[in-house]
């Protein structure tokens, strides 16, 4: 009788998930999206997400750890556009009363979050992307493959090593790329402006 398999854990996205808690919670002093009290309940989400992520990683059900980090990555990144959205508007109307610290904090949550999210999308649509591997290798993708990727997307602006090969693939790079943009070049370029 053959021996079962024991299941595959992946803890790439729970790891992700559990970085951009910290990252949430820990920049505690950035412009918010919603105020202190919506700012709260998704804290509490992501928490409640990431125990949840974990527990089922644990358990070895990978269905069921993407169908958390799906969730999770959604609520992560209408939260990014939101504050992305929300800084560039207040530069523009009310640049001379935003604090410079307070700004520089909020870009590097918003480029660090934007990397986060993009690795956990990248992974679950990994088929999409052009990754590099040695010729004839059955070894998979691993989750940092996918951090690198969104790392280099959002620094270079366009995907490096592994092109996207769909269009879907592409427009979730413009979109990372875009936000990452819009980080530096106004929210990071207007705090350092603010510090001098």
């Amino acid at each position: 009788m053959a021996s079962k398999e024991p299941k595959r854990r992946d803890w790439g996205e729970t790891a992700a998930l559990l970085a951009g808690l910290a990252l949430y919670m820990g920049l505690q002093n950035r412009y918010i999206f919603g105020g202190s009290l919506l700012n709260l309940a998704l804290g509490v989400i992501l928490a409640v997400m990431c125990a949840l992520s974990i527990f089922w990683t644990i358990a070895g059900d990978r269905k069921l750890t993407r169908t958390i980090t799906t969730i999770a990555g959604a609520v992560f990144g209408l939260n990014i556009l939101a504050s992305t959205i929300q800084v560039v508007l207040m530069i523009v109307n009310h640049g001379e009363s935003i604090d410079g610290a307070r700004l520089i904090e909020t870009a590097l949550f918003i480029w660090v979050s934007n990397i986060i999210m993009f690795a956990v999308v990248y992974r679950w649509s990994e088929q999409d992307f052009a990754f590099p591997n040695n010729e004839g290798s059955p070894k998979p993708i691993a989750f940092l493959d996918c951090v690198y990727l969104s790392f280099t997307t959002s620094t270079a602006f366009s995907a490096t090593d592994a092109p996207p090969l769909t269009t879907r693939a592409r427009m979730y790079t413009i979109l990372e790329a875009a936000i990452s943009l819009m980080t530096i070049s106004v929210v990071a370029a207007r705090a350092v402006n603010i510090l001098k």
